[in-house]
């Protein structure tokens, strides 16, 4: 993907991907693209969520809950699995973190792989 339009899909994520199946789907990004939208789309998530834990506007948090599996899953679909030790993974008192990617697991950006798809 031109690095313009990545850069204006990584502003809202869900404004450029219906649902992380579209993401996945899109030949037109490479794996390291994929993972790093996928993080923040999982980041504005948590955003989301942590609004709606303190009655602010927005999503209902149970759609926002199933949007967020939804991402955590294609991630995982991409190879990559949040790991547990890390304090980053989780934050405490059900604040946002997001998913920590590690490097090691964005080989190269340039590197294209094959579309994915979520089961459903």
């Amino acid at each position: 993907m031109h690095e313009t339009a990545f850069e204006t899909a990584m502003q809202d994520v869900a404004k450029a991907y219906r649902n992380p199946a579209n993401l996945l789907a899109d030949e037109e990004l490479s794996r390291a693209q994929k993972l790093k939208l996928l993080q923040q789309w999982d980041y504005d998530l948590g955003l989301l969520l942590v609004a709606a834990e303190e009655n602010m506007s927005g999503p209902g948090a149970s759609l926002t809950a199933e949007r967020l599996r939804s991402v955590r899953e294609a991630i995982k679909c991409l190879g990559v699995e949040p790991d547990p030790e890390d304090p980053h993974a989780a934050a405490p008192s059900g604040k946002v973190a997001g998913v920590a990617i590690p490097d090691a697991a964005v080989p190269d950006a340039a590197v294209r792989e094959p579309s994915t798809k979520l089961r459903h």
